[in-house]
């Protein structure tokens, strides 16, 4: 693509993505994980566990210049779509996507990333009901792969007291930690996101560090939004920890929608 196209396809970001037109479509979730883990300056190599359409990872480069990235995942049709919007991005040199699965993690080299970066699944198969297309209940539910393959894939693959970073349910952060602790990754820091100031929290970033040691940060809360109906809005501190999250966020061509987005 040409520099102006390049150009506009970054301004827009995350709208105009390449996504499936009918099932798996990336949400804020994804957008809330790349501005979790690049508040600190990223580099080396970042490795992105069911990577989907590539959301997570491209949005942290755009970002930060200085890494290489390296997405998973077990759809091909996904793979084909982060692919493209890696090539809109310009940023085709800068990612390699491979098809593999994270239960399986000896595909990956061992100790080979600087961060993990992991949105997996939230839902047990039995909590709701299961979609007719196979990759999309493995999207949005644990049918494949469990939230414990994904830790141990991560534990795999991150080098020695390097870090990786999870968002996941708020009502599973308790199983998260403990897989975590299970798999040498301490957890360092833990923030709550809560759709509004007097709901409960509904998602968890996590930031864990291969072998460190004990000592976990809660960070004060996120509030995504404020106002109701028609007047509700995104909160100036949601917009400061996410810039992207005022696109398009309740829908429409390319934008962050559906998935698996409770908040």
């Amino acid at each position: 693509m040409d520099g102006a196209a390049v150009g506009l396809a970054r301004e827009r970001f995350p709208r105009g993505l390449s996504q499936p037109p009918h099932g798996f479509r990336f949400s804020l979730d994804a957008l809330l994980l790349a501005a979790f883990a690049g508040r600190e300056r990223v580099r080396g190599r970042v490795l992105d566990l069911g990577t989907g359409c590539g959301v997570v990872g491209l949005g942290l480069a755009l970002d930060h210049p200085d890494f290489f990235g390296v997405g998973l995942d077990v759809n091909p049709g996904m793979l084909t779509h982060a692919r493209e919007n890696a090539r809109r991005l310009g940023l085709a040199d800068r990612f390699a996507f491979l098809a593999g699965d994270v239960r399986r993690p000896a595909c990956l080299a061992p100790e080979s990333a600087d961060l993990v970066l992991c949105n997996p699944p939230y839902r047990d198969p039995s909590s709701g009901r299961v979609c007719p297309d196979a990759f999309k209940t493995m999207a949005r539910f644990e049918a494949g792969a469990s939230l414990a393959d994904f830790v141990r894939a991560a534990a795999w693959a991150v080098r020695n007291r390097k870090h990786c970073a999870f968002i996941h349910l708020a009502e599973r952060a308790d199983e998260l930690l403990h897989l975590l602790r299970q798999a040498r990754l301490q957890p360092k820091e833990i923030l709550f996101v809560h759709p509004t100031l007097h709901s409960p929290a509904r998602l968890a970033l996590v930031r864990a560090l291969k072998n460190g040691g004990p000592g976990l940060t809660v960070a004060a809360p996120l509030i995504l939004h404020e106002g109701e109906g028609e007047s509700s809005r995104l909160t100036a501190g949601a917009l400061a920890f996410c810039h992207r999250l005022a696109c398009n966020a309740g829908g429409g061509e390319g934008g962050a929608q559906g998935k698996k987005n409770p908040a």
